[in-house]
């Protein structure tokens, strides 16, 4: 017991020495008495957010802030309208000049397709050599050049432009020392590589990813890691042997098959790199139909079980809880919009609408939904979830249709629609009497919802003939 507790806090000593801490400090009147997450992502590829702070702002707008990090990567800043990026290093205190204050409009808050402009935050203590200021004025360079020289540059291959550029960045940055940077610069000039070559498949993830170390915090190397294994198992691993890769996706174990199928090139030996590119292949199949949301969570266990890279398997980790939410018999969100709330409901199947009356067809739909109601809604409550701007529109608009359920207005900062993941309305959902999602998404209400309806009706009719006898 004794040695398990000496081990134990080696452990925790060791994992300490790597965190660094980072401080970020300054000062804006317009953002006085509010808070700023300070967030990062998780890991490379899923996008998955990951709190590192809150900065609470003062009366003054003054705030000081410190947090952990294992090693150089980017952080990011919701502020509004806005999301102020930089990159951090450790043991490092960077005095930050936030943007303009620019808050969302109610419009934007309830927008599923908003998305913020990204700006590169400046320091008012920065070195002039550091590595934010060497990323910006890098980027300025590489984006005008491309703006400049795109179709000098795009599938020209040796003749592109694009040739003498990198030979002169490379030289103009020989003698920075900040290896995060020189990786970057590495990577940025190899997605000019990309453009000048983009069917040269073969051959860039040869100059590129084989036998070189995983950068998965430096987003020169997941920007080009992505381009290049874009939809991987529909068309990557194709370009090599469509039939062994397609047998090895369709055996009954996939990822001992897909994985003897890759060991056959040499681009793929590495077992991290393998395992990454893997975990990525197969949740970018789930996306494009070529696997179902189940088998790709039962690949995506295996490789997080056999992996052994810690930074692997948190993206697996990730990528089955992305694939698992509003999958059939998990649990639905919880929600409270207004006074309803999902608990309300337990005990009942829920058809759980999103609309907005704005819509070309929310009219039609809801005449549809009425008559579903008269005829299912003894056995299905029905619940209608608007994302209106315009309250007094709302009200005006659900005065006309006089819904026999509730048709409430989504206030616009409830994370409802987030959480349901809505990017399309109407967006139909039925959860069932535990408060597990049982269709999602469901059949509207003029693709045949009716049919799931009598099977609901079905069900519950054979549970309560079971009950008495």
């Amino acid at each position: 017991m004794r040695s398990l507790l000496i081990l134990l806090i080696l452990t925790l000593s060791l994992q300490a020495s790597f965190a660094k801490k980072v401080k970020l400090f300054g000062q804006h009147a317009a953002y006085a008495n509010t808070h700023i997450q300070v967030l990062c992502y998780d890991d490379a590829f899923s996008k998955t957010e990951k709190l590192l702070a809150i900065m609470q702002l003062d009366k003054q707008g003054q705030f000081s802030v410190e947090f952990e990090i294992d090693e150089t990567q980017m952080i990011f800043l919701p502020l509004g309208v806005f999301r102020g990026y930089f990159f951090v290093e450790a043991d490092k205190d960077y005095q930050l000049s936030l943007p303009p204050k620019r808050d969302l409009s109610p419009a934007q808050k309830i927008d599923p397709f908003f998305e913020p402009q990204d700006i590169l935050l400046g320091f008012r203590n920065a070195d002039k050599n550091g590595l934010n200021n060497l990323i910006r004025k890098f980027d300025n360079q590489f984006d005008n050049f491309i703006n400049q020289n795109f179709e000098q540059v795009y599938n020209q291959r040796s003749s592109s432009v694009g040739v003498g550029f990198a030979k002169q960045m490379t030289t103009e940055y020989a003698q920075v020392k900040n290896s995060y940077f020189q990786v970057y610069l590495k990577y940025r000039l190899g997605f000019l590589d990309y453009l000048s070559r983009p069917e040269a498949y073969m051959s860039l993830e040869n100059k590129y990813f084989s036998k070189q170390t995983l950068q998965l915090n430096n987003t020169a190397y997941t920007t080009l890691f992505n381009k290049i294994y874009n939809n991987t198992l529909a068309s990557a691993f194709h370009r090599r042997e469509k039939t062994k890769f397609n047998k090895a996706l369709e055996s009954k174990d996939a990822y001992q098959e897909l994985n003897k199928a890759m060991k056959t090139y040499a681009v793929y030996q590495d077992k991290n790199f393998r395992d990454l590119l893997l975990a990525k292949s197969v949740f970018e199949g789930t996306e494009n139909a070529l696997l179902t949301r189940r088998k790709a969570i039962a690949i995506l266990k295996l490789i997080n079980q056999n992996s052994q890279d810690g930074r692997v398997g948190k993206l697996t980790k990730n990528y089955i809880s992305k694939l698992s939410h509003l999958l059939k018999n998990t649990k639905a969100p919880d929600f409270k919009v207004g006074d309803v709330a999902l608990e309300n409901y337990k005990g009942k199947y829920l058809y759980l609408s999103f609309c907005n009356t704005s819509n070309s067809v929310w009219k039609n739909d809801m005449e549809s939904l009425k008559k579903l109601h008269k005829a299912f809604g003894k056995d299905v409550e029905f619940l209608s979830l608007a994302s209106d701007v315009d309250p007094v529109r709302f009200k005006n608009r659900t005065k006309q249709i006089e819904a026999n359920w509730p048709v409430i207005l989504i206030d616009k900062d409830n994370p409802i629609l987030k959480d349901y993941k809505i990017k399309v309305f109407p967006t139909y959902i039925i959860i069932n009497q535990e408060g597990m999602v049982f269709q999602y998404p469901s059949r509207g209400p003029h693709d045949g919802v009716e049919k799931v309806f009598v099977k609901i009706q079905r069900n519950l009719l054979r549970k309560t003939y079971s009950q008495t006898k």
